[in-house]
């Protein structure tokens, strides 16, 4: 599930009060949030991946205020000046836009906000191949909008974070974002922009906005887009990104924008309302357990902010909050009910129960193997899993290296005749068993080793690790490095890299992993005469990292 990190001072100043530890834990149970820390001002919670409207501080306190009989002001969308135009984009044909005025952002509201994009973009957008989304300084923007294809080879622009402009191919290439998103457009012939109407780029989709329109602290108005291949996601895209953005407008107002297309179809966002949803009294009951009214579930209902159309003893009619993508059918709105009423409430099997005396919990190794699962699953890596028995010809043959390792005495086979030391040679040999099959790979794997350590009680160190491999074409040290800033900042980390010789790689393209100021793995280019050996045509980058070591960090 999406990891959300926010300060308590923001959401304090968004609540209009303050919150203890206890009510935190509370509430935010409530919402189906789970507390991973608390620590001074910052406040760490795993998000349900179906309520993406709480991945962000404003979507967070919106949520909170009717638990804590706080009164939500609310919002209303009127019509935007501002038009949209849309060319014939097969590969991702659809746009939609919005505007928020009236803004005042802080430097945490712009954290707020990225986090907000990315996270969206990660996970309901399935890592931008789906959506993605850009947010704009609506002031430097002069509209109208347009969405259409450019020859990359003669179009430029300034990408976010960069100083001088180059052509679009070369972002592919030359940017962190081109380096992890570049695989979804390179095959095109012509690239996905957004412009606007005097020929300024504001982003190529879905790989990076542009510096020119970044959005900024004294920024008071901005632009939204999303881009995708189905038109209800990128709707509700610009809905959940409007919404959560305008907890932070004076005046409360969304604009909306009508994009025309070609053919003459056009799309408007945000979306103004959702569907009626009819309930039957009964059929919740019968889930739930329960004997509640009608008005009792109305009541219920009002934690969420739902719309009551009508209610009669046996029914009642709702609408969701239209940030609310996850209500679909009447079972959606009777876990709200739910949890509304409370699970400790529900049924009385519980109750004969013995007590438990120890809370279950997920063991630290396995919590941060899932996370790192995700998020390269996120980037469009598949998983691999090989045993942890080898031979002692890959572990140390294959790379050229000396070292001690497990072996068994009197193995049956002699593919598993010792415990391995490292993933790195387990994954080139993945990568030579899939290279005739697939031009492109992106593989990682997440195992033990076991490492003889002469000053352990067991004479045995067991590490968890991450081992990543990426080959193409063109694949170079630039591609690994920018997966495991990308992989490693996900965590919390910062990542530095120094150069480092590590056998079977070229000296001058290896380099290890360094984060306050411990070493945790290396990522490097495979010596191309290993390659060679193996039958492998393309460059091969291969990253192996100490699990262990991160968890030490994240867990201070």
């Amino acid at each position: 599930m999406p990891v959300v990190t926010v300060k308590r001072s923001d959401l304090h100043a968004l609540l209009g009060r303050s919150l203890g530890e206890d009510e935190l834990y509370y509430y935010l149970a409530k919402l189906k949030c789970e507390i991973e820390e608390i620590r001074e001002d910052l406040l760490t919670y795993e998000a349900n991946s179906d309520r993406p409207d709480l991945f962000s501080v404003e979507g967070l306190s919106r949520a909170l205020k009717p638990w804590l009989g706080i009164p939500w002001r609310g919002f209303s969308i009127v019509d935007s000046d501002v038009r949209g135009y849309a060319g014939s984009i097969p590969e991702r044909p659809y746009v939609a836009l919005a505007v928020v005025r009236d803004l005042e952002l802080s430097d945490e509201a712009l954290s707020q906000i990225m986090q907000l994009q990315e996270k969206i973009a990660q996970t309901y957008g399935r890592a931008r191949r789906k959506i993605s989304i850009g947010v704009y300084d609506l002031d430097k923007v002069k509209p109208p909008i347009y969405y259409e294809a450019v020859n990359p080879d003669e179009v430029e622009m300034t990408p976010l974070n960069e100083t001088v402009s180059m052509k679009l191919r070369d972002v592919l290439s030359r940017t962190e974002k081109g380096v992890l998103y570049g695989h979804i457009i390179q095959h095109m012939d012509k690239y996905p922009v957004l412009r606007d109407s005097e020929g300024r780029i504001l982003s190529l989709v879905p790989i990076i906005n542009s510096e020119d329109c970044r959005v900024r602290e004294g920024t008071r108005s901005v632009l939204i887009d999303a881009t995708g291949t189905s038109l209800e996601d990128v709707v509700n895209a610009v809905t959940l990104m409007a919404t959560s953005i305008v907890e932070r407008s004076t005046s409360g107002f969304i604009g909306a924008v009508r994009v025309e297309y070609e053919n003459g179809f056009v799309v408007e966002a945000p979306r103004r309302k959702t569907m009626s949803i009819e309930v039957s009294v009964e059929d919740v009951n019968k889930l739930l357990g329960t004997t509640l009214s009608s008005q009792d579930m109305v009541n219920l209902l009002k934690y969420f902010q739902y719309e009551v159309d009508s209610v009669t003893e046996a029914k009642f009619i709702v609408k969701p909050p239209i940030y609310r993508i996850d209500v679909k059918t009447w079972v959606d709105v009777a876990e709200d009910v739910a949890v509304a009423y409370g699970y400790e409430k529900l049924g009385s099997t519980a109750q004969s129960l013995p007590p438990s005396t120890t809370p279950g919990k997920k063991h630290p190794v396995e919590y941060f193997s899932s996370r790192i699962r995700d998020v390269l699953v996120g980037m469009g890596f598949q998983e691999v899993a090989n045993y942890i028995m080898s031979s002692r010809d890959i572990q140390l043959g294959l790379m050229g290296i000396e070292s001690d390792l497990f072996v068994v005495e009197n193995p049956k086979s002699d593919r598993f005749e010792a415990l391995r030391i490292w993933l790195t040679p387990q994954l080139i040999e993945v990568v030579r068993e899939n290279a005739e099959k697939y031009s492109k790979l992106l593989l990682f794997e997440i195992g033990d080793v076991v490492i003889p350590d002469p000053l352990s009680e067991t004479r045995a160190r067991i590490e968890r690790r991450v081992g990543l491999a990426i080959t193409h074409e063109k694949s170079t040290l630039t591609d690994g490095v920018a997966y495991v800033k990308a992989l490693l900042r996900e965590l919390g980390l910062n990542p530095v890299f120094e150069k480092k010789a590590i056998r079977g790689f070229l000296e001058e393209r290896t380099a290890s992993i360094k984060a306050c100021g411990e070493e945790l793995g290396f990522v490097g280019e495979v010596d191309p005469r290993i390659l060679y050996s193996r039958g492998l045509k393309n460059p091969l980058v291969i990253s192996e990292i100490v699990l262990s070591k991160i968890i030490k960090f994240c867990l201070k």
